[in-house]
């Protein structure tokens, strides 16, 4: 696990400025403390920060082929490498270390692009080939590992954190206020857009080659040739299931230094725990993080996992302060405004374990893939009901409208909707006619959500098959911003973090099975708590989802704490950034001190946009 940045000038007499691609790599010392590196050839420079797992060593890089002509700065990980070295071996190449990053330097060498389809991992990479004089950008297939690029006068510029970029000479820091919108509604933009202007992520499962001064991208797998195929009995299917998910931990326990797993209490986490515990015959270290408020505190159940399991259990809690406190500092290794307050909970836990282990596995995915979330209730039930007559779907809008349960309600607004902005709206956190009544920028909502609904191309969405339209842009969505997170966030302390539930095999797996092993009536993720009976007690299968919430709210009523960031956004240097209608922004504030509304997540969305605007845009570092 590793930071890489990189410059090619189209140029060749244009030299790559050596000190300004070392202050680039610095700046991601947290991603890798323990070995740097630099290959510089003219026009071409590529940056590595190291934290080492693998063939501690002799895993140095820039790391290059045998004749020194193909070199490469790699981070991630590769599960499958000894398999593929095997392979390569035989095919003649010759390896000088143990190390995962020179096995994607012979896949490219004997397959070009196409030998990475081979590699199950997680991995952001650059291969300069000097006989070609080519830069080749990849990332797997999910969008676990981030890497960002930029094209310049000169050429292009790449790293696997905007703050590097920033460091470029010549680059700009200004908002790309074509995403204002859709940050508020979603908390963050999909796709390949940033919250910076001119700055692009590198879709997950694309690569890009840089040549002769053109950028050109391919897909290397894409979620959506997964098709429904797996209509077995219940039994095969959750056979089938265990064998994927107890091999997927397997391949992630690889390491040669101390490992772990965050153990939140919820079902996945617990799982891969349970399964971590077993397969690895260690006394497993296992981590998890909690408040003081009884209500948002998961650690009971992580305790009941670990005394079951034996595992080496630590955990910690949270206040108010010490959230307001890390707040400005998280922003700015997220490079973007915290898109969920629980980012800081994960950098805390991440700090903790850092004291005993260098790697860790996580639960991430399991809920986008298997349908964890309430609100896919929501949509499942608005699917089945979108055939019948507007008047009928009307009247049942008009009578969720006045339930008093919050997601019965919310579902009023899914009913009128066409199908795609069902899909697509599902997973929003800030209601468009509030965005659009504090928001002093011109935007259009159908551009905001045809922008997201254009990463799944030409689908053939029907009522029957809404739900597995749903799930494939919620993993081209909402869950490549919950890895941002994750990875951002243990990185932040460096620590490395796995996600077994989205090997890729598992993923192709998951997105064949029938809707009815995911939600089975209002029973959400169906199929992982059925396998948890085998493993974890009843207690922590079937609880009320937390959702790793945070009590922001009360917070936020706290002048010492997380309050303080209130006098923020109400002095007239935010209101005076043009984004917001000054007075209804002092309006969201003064009703929620009073007690009157509760505004919490809006006001958590607007205290990170001028904390980060303060941070990026003006430079005040003194925030943190």
């Amino acid at each position: 696990m590793c930071g890489i940045c990189g410059i090619v000038n189209t140029d060749f007499d244009n030299k790559i400025d050596r000190e300004n691609l070392v202050k680039m790599r610095d700046t991601m010392i947290h991603r890798g403390p323990d070995d740097e590196g630099l290959y510089l050839n003219n026009n071409v420079g590529l940056g590595f920060r190291r934290l080492s797992i693998i063939d501690l060593q002799y895993g140095h890089q820039p790391m290059c082929n045998e004749d020194g002509t193909i070199w490469i700065t790699f981070n991630g990980e590769i599960y499958n490498h000894s398999e593929l070295r095997k392979e390569l071996i035989s095919r003649g190449h010759i390896y000088k270390t143990k190390c995962d990053t020179e096995s994607i330097i012979h896949l490219y060498e004997e397959y070009g692009i196409e030998g990475f389809r081979k590699m199950n991992g997680m991995f952001a990479f650059a291969i300069w080939d000097n006989n070609e004089k080519k830069l080749i950008l990849a990332r797997d297939r999910l969008g676990i590992k981030p890497l960002y690029l930029i094209r310049t006068k000169e050429g292009l510029v790449f790293a696997s954190e905007i703050k590097s970029i920033l460091k470029y000479n010549g680059v700009k820091k200004e908002l790309n206020s074509d995403v204002l919108s859709e940050y508020l509604i979603f908390r963050f933009p999909a796709g390949d857009k940033t919250m910076f202007k001119d700055i692009k992520n590198l879709l997950p499962g694309h690569a890009a080659t840089f040549q002769n001064g053109i950028l050109e991208t391919s897909i290397l797998w894409d979620l959506t040739d997964c098709k429904n195929r797996l209509d077995f009995d219940e039994s095969e299917i959750l056979r089938q299931f265990e064998e994927l998910l107890s091999d997927s931990v397997k391949l992630r326990l690889m390491s040669d230094v101390p490992l772990g797993t965050f153990c939140s209490g919820g079902v996945d986490s617990s799982l891969v725990s349970a399964y971590a515990q077993r397969l690895s015959g260690l006394n497993l270290n296992t981590f998890s993080v909690g408040f003081h408020e009884a209500e948002f505190d998961e650690s009971h159940y992580a305790e009941l996992v670990s005394k079951k399991y034996e595992t080496v259990h630590h955990q910690m809690k949270i206040d108010n302060y010490m959230f307001a406190e890390s707040l400005p500092r998280l922003i700015w290794h997220n490079d973007e405004p915290l898109n969920h307050a629980n980012s800081v909970q994960i950098y805390h836990i991440s700090k903790l374990a850092k004291k005993f282990v260098t790697v860790v596995l996580t639960g991430e995915g399991a809920d986008e893939l298997f349908g964890g979330y309430p609100r896919y209730i929501i949509a499942k039930t608005c699917g089945r009901f979108y055939g019948l007559p507007h008047f009928f779907k009307a009247f049942m809008g008009r009578m969720a409208h006045l339930s008093s349960s919050h997601r019965i309600k919310k579902m009023s607004r899914f009913f009128p909707l066409p199908l795609p902005e069902i899909s697509a709206f599902n997973s929003y956190f800030t209601e468009w006619e509030l965005v659009k009544r504090i928001l002093d920028v011109d935007f259009n909502f159908q551009t905001t959500i045809n922008s997201r609904l254009s990463l799944l191309g030409n689908f053939d969405l029907k009522p029957d098959n809404l739900m597995e339209y749903l799930f494939k842009l919620e993993l081209k969505t909402y869950l490549v911003s919950i890895l941002n997170r994750q990875d951002k966030m243990s990185m932040a302390a460096s620590i490395e973090s796995r996600v077994p539930f989205l090997d890729h095999r598992l993923v192709e797996w998951g997105l064949g099975i029938p809707l009815k092993y995911k939600l089975k009536g209002v029973q959400t993720k169906y199929i992982v708590k059925k396998l948890s009976k085998r493993t974890l007690p009843d207690e922590v299968i079937y609880r009320k989802k937390f959702g790793f919430g945070v009590p922001i709210s009360e917070w936020l009523r706290d002048k010492k704490g997380m309050g303080k960031y209130l006098d923020l956004v109400t002095e007239p240097r935010c209101k005076q950034r043009g984004y917001w209608k000054p007075a209804e922004i002092d309006r969201l504030a003064t009703q929620h001190l009073s007690g009157s509304s509760d505004n919490g997540d809006i006001l958590w969305e607007i205290i990170n946009l001028e904390l980060w605007s303060r941070i990026f845009l003006d430079g005040e570092t003194k925030l943190f």
